[in-house]
């Protein structure tokens, strides 16, 4: 037993090790140039135009926390959609993709969503919506600090 309790702390001690040495020199690339908003969801809510209408994403609670169940809600998306899905993606670090359906409730969209973190200090995210696979060219950029 202890040879394995000892063995899993020195892998856990490589990864951090290895997380580290590739993250030297890797300056945090911010998407804002690519992206159509960058928003500071900490503070306030973050509007975007779809054909010429606001539309708004909210987190609660505030400020934005990491591994803590967060309310995400979205007003004003205008259409039908049959599979209405949130992907959520790292631009500065690679955490997979958080991928949540969103259900609506009168004209507001809304999931519950858990952000990873990292040894980033700064992650940067992208939120970006698709309905089933189709991508809608709906996104916000935002940041999370660990």
């Amino acid at each position: 037993m202890k040879k394995v309790v000892f063995l899993f702390g020195i892998a856990i001690l490589v990864g951090i090790i290895l997380a580290f040495e590739f993250g030297k020199g890797n300056d945090i690339k911010y998407a804002s140039g690519e992206s159509n908003v960058t928003c500071d969801l900490n503070l306030d809510n973050c509007s975007v135009q779809v054909s010429g209408e606001p539309v708004t994403f909210a987190f609660s609670p505030k400020p934005l926390v990491a591994m803590v169940p967060t309310s995400l809600k979205i007003y004003g998306l205008k259409g039908e959609f049959k599979e209405l899905k949130a992907r959520i993606y790292g631009l500065n670090m690679d955490m997979g993709v958080i991928e949540v359906d969103l259900e609506k409730r009168s004209d507001i969209y809304m999931s519950n969503v858990v952000l990873s973190s990292c040894v980033v200090s700064l992650m940067q995210y992208r939120l970006e919506l698709f309905d089933g696979k189709k991508p809608l060219g709906i996104h916000i950029d935002f940041n999370l600090k660990s």
